[in-house]
């Protein structure tokens, strides 16, 4: 895995669908220190974190971008938030949308409910959170667009700490997270927050 330091930019907020869980009665501290009994390494401050992005492809293999990201969260108390990036709306078969006011796809202003198996998907990856013990607020969000751009705008937008996702294999070459790593250099360029990636 590795971690990278990034900036952010403007943003265009889409759609979201948030489910809701209780907040953990116990709070995370601004700093935490560490020492290192073997050696005179002075005590270093641990990264905190209270709001982590998952950017969720619907692989099969982001499930393990999950476990970090609830890892990362129970250790911490940050609230997750699960992204899923749809490029083509007309590849996401038994999914319905339903538009208000223009039907027009890519109008960054329309409304929209998105229902079906995609949804399904959303709320099993947050009853997992549960059951694997995290109390923190979790929610999901869709985004319509390139990948890329759309990454950039949510980590601005909500003033994420993290982002945790997969390495893209040449397998996946349908897959969104491929064309993330290639313009990896201009999300970089345009964001400040840490990235952590899940091999």
């Amino acid at each position: 895995m590795l971690w990278r330091i990034h900036n952010a930019v403007t943003v265009d907020k889409q759609y979201e669908h948030s489910s809701n869980n209780k907040k953990a009665n116990l709070k995370p501290t601004k700093e935490s220190k560490v020492t290192d009994q073997n050696s005179s390494i002075p005590k270093e401050n641990l990264p905190s974190f209270s709001k982590i992005l998952i950017a969720d492809d619907g692989k099969d293999e982001s499930n393990r971008v999950l476990n970090y990201a609830i890892s990362l969260s129970r250790y911490s108390g940050a609230e997750l938030l699960i992204l899923r990036i749809l490029e083509d709306m007309k590849k996401m078969g038994n999914v319905s949308v339903q538009g208000s006011n223009e039907d027009n796809m890519s109008n960054k202003n329309m409304k929209r409910e998105i229902k079906g198996e995609i949804m399904d998907e959303m709320e099993k990856k947050i009853n997992r959170c549960r059951e694997a013990g995290c109390e923190n607020k979790i929610s999901y969000k869709f985004r319509v667009g390139e990948a890329k751009e759309e990454i950039i705008n949510e980590v601005k937008e909500g003033n994420y700490d993290l982002i945790v996702l997969r390495s893209s294999r040449s397998s996946h070459k349908d897959s969104w997270m491929r064309s993330f790593f290639s313009d990896a250099r201009k999300i970089i360029s345009n964001i400040n927050i840490p990235v952590l990636i899940v091999q």
